[in-house]
Formats: structure tokens, C-alpha cells, sequence
């Protein structure tokens, strides 16, 4: 059995019981965390983490967690300021409170910056949450091959609003053999390399959840296919199929995109939502899908798409 795995809901049917965490984009709904990014699509969607088991709420500073013996999710917000030293801060706060609470591996962070493209201090706010983020891990222990998975895209609000499922015994990081690994990028992408793997993997009773990173239109290192939106996302598609075979030959098993059971789409220009929208329904069949406009790391990437796959 598993003891959390993700479900999109209706906001309006947004449940009470028996859910670990909820998080909604772009309303005003009530929930663990509210994303200031606006939703595409028709009726608006809550990413919805169900439990199994039961649930013991509690707070660390500024980290809201909810455990139920096996995972904990947790929400953590910092407030406009200097990016690098309010993510460093709001990391090590993470960090302690899982250690604390007996569940030391971070399995998937999922980070929202402000005008995460903007320049602030002359440097690109996303290369300072990045140097940021980095302090904070390695200097709370971290090697890393230890980082979770993780994305980060723009919102409407400055500050840095986190998510993250952590749990009491490790995951497996896995590499997107496509890709250099974003802890080993070139100095051009900032003074410290984006400190995530590319996917991570747990395992409970026989199933293989595997978390996958923001998957975006890079080969190596370098962003493919810069301003034709129509190229990029195919792209996309063959590194997140590449990423989940990659992630289930390293348990023993066979991976592919009708393993996903939910993704998430961040679309710089929400111009190319009904094209993006038309194309994913045809390759993700049997996948939820959750469409929200925002920023994306890179100025010259337009599509980012991250997601879980059952195994």
C-alpha cells in the first residue's frame, strides 16, 4: 500500500479526509499552500497528496508539516528579500525540521520564485536562489548524489513558496542519461550548479513511485530548439519517457510515459496552452493533467513539465 500518491481534484471539491497535503495555483482557496501562478484550462484543479495511514499535523518556524508514520509533506514560505539568503534560510529550516521530525530524506521539493528571471543585485534571481539552495543543502551534510528532485519556475509574487515530500528511509536518484547532471552544469549557469537530481525513486510494498524533476527541452546541458514552442515540447516528451525507463531499469522493471500518473505543464506564453493541451492529451492518455502559466528557468525554454510515475 501506498502511503501518499498524488490525485487532482476540483477546487470546489477540494476534500478534508484523509489527505496529507494540498496545494492550489492561481485562487483563493484555502490549502497547505496557494501558488500565485495562474491555472489554464476550464475548471480549476488542487494537486491533492492522499494518505493511507493517519495523519499528525505540526509547525517549525516557518515549516508546516503533516507525517503519517512513513511520509511527510511539508509547505514552507519566505517573505520578499534578498533571494540567495532568504532561500538559504528557508532550506536550512527545511532541512532541521525533517531531521526533527524523523524523516531525513528529501524525496521531491517542488520551488516557486518570484520573477524568477529578473536581475537582482545584477544576477538573474534564479542563479541566487540556486547559490542559495546550494549553501544550504551542503552545509547541512548533503553530497550530491543526495539531492532530491526538484523544480523551480516563476510566480506572479515575489519571495519563494516550497512544497516537499520527505520520508524516514532514502530514495534513489536517477540521471537522465540525455542530460549532464544539473550539480555538474558549466559555471555559465551560475556561481553553484542546480543542486536536484533528475527523478528519485521510492518504493513501498512493491510499487515504484518515481518522482520526476522539471524536464525541460535541454540535451546535455544546453537548451534545444530555442523559440519554436512546438519542437521544445517534443523534446520534453522524449527526456521525461528517457527519465522514467531510466528510473524503472534501476529497479529491475520497464518504464514509459503510460506510467505517469500526473503531470504538471508550465507554459511561459499561455498563447501556446491549446496547442501544448491538444498534444499532451494525445501522449498522456492516462495521465492527470495540471496546466499553470508561468516562468520557467531559462529565459528560452517555453515548456517545463514534471510529474509522478507509477511503477
Amino acid at each position: 500500500m501506498l502511503p501518499t500518491w498524488p490525485e487532482l481534484v476540483a477546487v470546489d471539491t477540494l476534500p478534508a479526509d484523509d489527505v496529507l497535503g494540498a496545494v492550489v495555483f492561481g485562487s483563493d482557496r484555502h490549502a497547505d499552500l496557494t501558488v500565485p501562478m495562474r491555472q489554464l484550462g476550464k475548471a480549476p484543479l488542487a494537486e491533492v497528496w492522499r494518505s493511507s495511514l493517519p495523519i499528525a499535523r505540526t509547525r517549525s518556524g516557518d515549516v508546516a508539516m503533516a507525517a503519517n508514520g512513513a511520509v511527510l509533506f511539508g509547505t514552507a514560505t519566505a517573505e520578499p528579500g534578498d533571494t540567495e539568503c532568504v532561500t538559504a534560510k528557508l532550506y536550512e529550516q527545511i532541512v532541521d525540521a525533517v531531521r526533527v521530525a524523523g524523516y531525513p530524506y528529501l524525496l521531491r521539493v517542488w520551488n516557486h520564485v518570484g520573477s524568477i528571471n529578473e536581475t537582482e543585485h545584477e544576477i538573474e534571481r534564479y542563479k541566487r536562489f540556486s547559490a542559495g539552495r546550494h549553501e544550504a543543502l551542503t552545509g547541512r551534510g548533503f553530497a550530491r548524489e543526495q539531492f532530491p528532485a526538484a523544480s523551480a519556475v516563476g510566480m506572479s509574487q515575489n519571495g519563494v513558496r516550497v512544497y516537499f515530500i520527505a520520508s524516514r528511509s532514502p530514495g534513489l536518484q536517477v540521471e537522465n542519461p540525455r542530460q549532464v547532471a544539473a550539480y555538474d552544469y558549466p559555471p555559465v549557469y551560475g556561481s553553484r550548479s542546480p543542486s536536484f537530481a533528475r527523478a528519485t525513486v521510492a518504493q513501498w510494498d512493491g510499487v515504484g513511485m518515481v518522482f520526476v524533476a522539471g524536464t525541460a527541452s535541454v540535451v546535455g546541458h544546453e537548451t534545444r530548439h530555442a523559440g519554436d514552442i512546438e519542437a521544445q515540447l517534443e523534446e520534453t516528451l522524449l527526456n521525461l519517457e528517457t527519465i522514467i525507463a531510466e528510473a524503472a531499469s534501476r529497479i529491475g522493471r520497464k518504464g514509459s510515459l503510460d506510467h505517469l500518473s500526473i503531470a504538471k505543464t508550465y507554459i511561459r506564453n499561455a498563447s501556446d496552452y491549446e496547442m501544448i493541451a491538444a498534444r499532451l492529451r494525445v501522449a498522456l492518455p492516462r495521465t492527470q493533467l495540471l496546466f499553470v502559466e508561468g516562468d520557467i528557468c531559462r529565459r528560452d525554454l517555453l515548456v517545463e513539465i514534471e510529474g509522478v510515475a507509477r511503477i
